[in-house]
């Protein structure tokens, strides 16, 4: 039994969303760039209130937790990117972030969840291409959980035709 609801993303929750990325992720990024959680909650809000105003225009989703409301894991993606060799559009994933104490059976089926969230949206809104990439050191269970879902993996990018 699934214990968690995925949903839009609200205001309340980007202080949630920055705390699982400093908590979880911040150490994946430190040695290149300098973390700013303002800066991050202030990416994550404006893209909280463009989804809201524009839904088509990015995708900002939270699982939460039914018993507590706490949020076990969220993912952001964007529309309108292009790569140089095509001039097809692409669903672009900003973000894919949970809870890295959850069972690792959890955070594979909310990876799984992620996935399909993306894909049904760029689905719902006629983007052909999704890209996925990661920068996470241990990165080979993400990038195979891809794989078994049907996507083209390139080193740390993951491309998927969702229609032709």
């Amino acid at each position: 039994m699934q214990t968690w609801t995925w949903q839009s993303a609200s205001g309340p929750d980007v202080n949630h969303i920055v705390a699982i990325a400093q908590r979880h992720f911040e150490s994946e990024i430190d040695q290149v760039f300098v973390p700013d959680p303002i800066a991050y909650a202030r990416n994550v809000m404006l893209a909280v209130v463009t989804q809201f105003y524009n839904p088509g225009s990015e995708l900002v989703k939270v699982a939460k937790d039914n018993a507590t409301g706490a949020i076990l894991a969220y993912v952001w993606a964007k529309r309108n990117h292009r790569s140089p060799w095509s001039d097809q559009e692409m669903v672009m994933v900003q973000m894919v972030h949970l809870d890295l104490e959850l069972s690792v059976r959890k955070r594979l089926q909310l990876v799984r969840e992620m996935i399909m969230c993306w894909e049904e949206w760029g689905v719902q809104y006629n983007i052909p291409v999704v890209c996925s990439t990661t920068m996470r050191n241990d990165q080979q269970g993400f990038l195979e959980i891809h794989r078994r879902m049907g996507y083209d993996v390139r080193g740390s990018y993951c491309y998927k035709l969702l229609r032709k």
